[in-house]
């Protein structure tokens, strides 16, 4: 009787472990798609991120005056398409997100057409994703985007776009803030792409309702001395003295100031004063040629000095006593030698580096303008 009974709890409990099992089997299944969909999900939002990031330094270019990389857009576009080509384990939303951003791409390309097909799958599928906003936004349907920025957690880009559209808008003070807000959130990468623009906005600021000749100065990244000289007399009165307070037209200003001397070097000048230099010719400088940074700080030391604020040589006789220059490529010998260290001290122009001035490079409007306004 012990042995049946044995052997019946021992086929009972055979029964019991084999529907155990047979339970288990569809439970192991569903947690390895789990992990499956939750490994391509994790895959797919980093193809989203990378996709909005290479549409960032594309637009960069593009905002920066110059085009996008056909090569890389469309590199870009095709691996937008093979994601998008296979949906059947895309979550909805990463599938609004990645459809969006190749709406974007489209518009880089000039597809309106495109880009509008594009909006209208995305939005279908998730119309608060924030690059879906952005692109009805950049297509025009979604005009304010303030009420879609406050009260969620990706607003980052949000706070980009607009950033963009305050400075394109000329309205510099809320862009620099935007900027700013917008670089706390978002990588690192974004604000080596954007940081020029923001730097810019914050020079720009307060020049939105000035003289619209002056304001499209300040925002060039190249100016001539002419250029240079009417960015001088729209800020502040730091040219009255020269001008009798008149609002002089560039041709004339230049040939005023040109009269002055105020483009003449002094670092090599036998005791220069302001009536040794006047009516002196010996600039080389034209209306047109590229205003350099050695250029403006030779300007900018010459309404200094001459103002009353300094011994024009103050700096060559005290540097050329210790027999070696505190900048690396400005010597000793420099005919701006002054000038050039000068605005360091005073912080109207700054070493680059911390160590070279370079001198020959460009100087934009606004950061011309913004060297006047702390000497103004």
């Amino acid at each position: 009787m012990k042995k049946a009974s044995f052997r019946k709890s021992n086929v009972w409990l055979a029964a019991v472990l084999q529907a155990a099992v047979l339970m288990l089997l569809p439970s192991c299944a569903s947690m390895q798609q789990d992990v499956s969909i939750s490994a391509d999900s994790a895959r797919d939002s980093e193809i989203a991120s990378a996709a909005a990031l290479e549409l960032a330094r594309l637009d960069a270019s593009v905002i920066g005056g110059g085009k996008a990389d056909a090569s890389r857009l469309s590199s870009l576009m095709g691996s937008l398409e093979d994601r998008l080509s296979s949906p059947e384990r895309l979550d909805k939303s990463l599938e609004a997100r990645l459809t969006a951003l190749e709406g974007r791409a489209w518009l880089l390309r000039g597809n309106k057409g495109n880009a509008e097909k594009c909006y209208a799958r995305a939005a279908a599928k998730d119309p608060d994703d924030s690059e879906v906003i952005i692109l009805g936004h950049r297509l025009g349907k979604i005009a304010d985007l303030t009420p879609y920025i406050s009260g969620r957690d990706d607003n980052a880009p949000l706070m980009l776009e607009q950033a963009l559209d305050s400075y394109k808008d000329r309205g510099y003070s809320d862009a620099a803030g935007q900027f700013d807000t917008a670089f706390l959130y978002l990588d690192e990468d974004y604000k080596k792409l954007f940081g020029g623009l923001r730097d810019e906005a914050w020079q720009l600021r307060g020049t939105g309702t000035a003289d619209p000749g002056i304001a499209a100065l300040l925002t060039k990244k190249e100016i001539t001395v002419q250029e240079m000289m009417l960015i001088a007399q729209g800020t502040g009165d730091i040219l009255n003295v020269y001008t009798a307070s008149q609002n002089q037209d560039g041709k004339l200003l230049f040939q005023t100031l040109i009269k002055e001397g105020l483009m003449n070097s002094v670092s090599n000048e036998q005791s220069p004063t302001a009536a040794s230099m006047v009516n002196r010719s010996d600039s080389g400088v034209t209306a047109g040629t590229k205003a350099t940074r050695l250029l403006a700080a030779r300007f900018l030391w010459n309404l200094y000095w001459r103002g009353g604020g300094a011994d024009p040589q103050k700096y060559s006789a005290k540097y050329r006593a210790r027999g070696k220059s505190p900048v690396k490529d400005v010597p000793l010998t420099s005919d701006d030698f002054d000038a050039v260290l000068g605005c360091v001290e005073k912080e109207w122009l700054s070493l680059e580096d911390g160590v070279n001035f370079n001198g020959d490079k460009s100087i934009s409007g606004a950061a011309f303008r913004e060297g006047v306004k702390k000497l103004d």
